[in-house]
């Protein structure tokens, strides 16, 4: 699911992690950034050219008149001299060398997978650390030449939201990933999973669709409160369009007790809700054939429903996010199988 999050290809980056000898997230986070820092160190680490100013007997680069004046360098016959030279301690490389020292003071971490850290820690010993934010990942650029950056660089991210000073001075705690950022890596792994895959599927486009709501004008009141319309995923061609929702919740049933004893099973009702707001708003102003789907996490059950609810067909599914990657692979492109019946062309 990450390797799709993330961009980066599976095959080649997941093939060394054993995620079931992991644990938790702080150590399969861990044993990722490891694993993946280590193959850049065989391809060898990026460089960077870095400006610097230093006082010389004798010129390199260009004089620096101003500072030469200030610090009376002519009289002494040194020139303060700016020039470019390659250093490893670029931003992704600064990155990487702050985690990895950050994780060696983490509480819970697996002792050998620490080794491991230490001693890549050690061979980054000559880049200089950064103070990491929020904004700094952001600043890495991902041209051709670093795209195996790209997976290191996001699980430094993931780990610096999910680190706290613990109460022993220079030590660290690795909170758990919150249900809110699960939802989000979940919402990004299916839109990323069907746009990578669109050739295969009856589908030619992919987005994320804002709808307005249709026929609706604002009479009086306080204020106007409608909530916006934004769909997960819209999948569509010349003729059908697909609105995804997607759902990381426990479960996608919901049980609800009547008296002592009885007890009745559903669907979440504001689910199936919201799925159909947004098809009859579209069925407004977009021609096409609309049809639905909720896609939740498989957590011990799986629910694979579909019904024809006022002509739109709407399907109720989960995904075992447990299976391996070509399973989970085949789960997702199975998920549009119901669909192309009504697909025209």
């Amino acid at each position: 699911m990450l390797s799709y999050v993330w961009d980066v290809d599976w095959e080649m980056e997941w093939s060394a992690i054993d995620a079931e000898k992991s644990g938790d997230a702080l150590n399969l986070l861990t044993r990722i950034l490891a694993t993946s820092t280590d193959r850049i160190f065989r391809r060898g680490l990026d460089r960077g050219y870095k400006e610097v100013s230093e006082e010389l007997y004798g010129v390199r680069g260009r004089i620096d008149i101003a500072n030469t004046i200030k610090r009376n360098g002519f009289a002494s016959g040194k020139l303060t001299c700016g020039y470019e030279e390659l250093d490893y301690s670029v931003l992704h490389n600064q990155i990487i060398k702050t985690t990895l020292t950050k994780l060696i003071h983490t509480n819970a971490l697996d002792k050998n997978l620490r080794e491991e850290v230490i001693d890549l820690a050690h061979r980054m010993r000559y880049i200089a650390p950064v103070e990491l934010n929020q904004n700094i990942f952001s600043k890495v650029r991902f041209h051709s030449n670093l795209r195996s950056y790209r997976l290191p660089i996001s699980v430094c991210r993931l780990i610096y939201d999910q680190l706290l000073p613990s109460q022993t001075t220079g030590q660290y705690e690795f909170v758990n990933i919150t249900d809110e950022k699960l939802f989000r890596i979940f919402e990004k792994f299916i839109f990323k999973f069907y746009e990578k895959h669109i050739d295969k599927t009856v589908y030619t486009g992919i987005k994320k669709e804002r709808l307005g709501w249709q026929d609706t004008s604002f009479e009086g009141g306080i204020d106007d409160f409608l909530p916006s319309l934004e769909t997960d995923v819209s999948l569509f061609n010349a003729t059908n369009k697909l609105v995804i929702e997607c759902k990381f919740y426990e479960s996608a049933i919901q049980t609800r007790t009547f008296g002592e004893a009885n007890k009745k099973n559903s669907f979440i009702a504001t689910h199936i809700n919201q799925l159909f707001v947004y098809l009859k708003n579209l069925e407004i102003k977009d021609k096409s054939i609309l049809s639905g789907m909720i896609i939740y996490p498989e957590n011990g059950e799986k629910i694979d429903s579909t019904y024809n609810i006022q002509g739109h067909r709407v399907s109720i599914k989960t995904i075992n996010l447990d299976a391996t990657a070509q399973e989970i692979n085949d789960q997702m492109l199975e998920s549009l199988i119901s669909f192309k019946q009504t697909v025209i062309g």
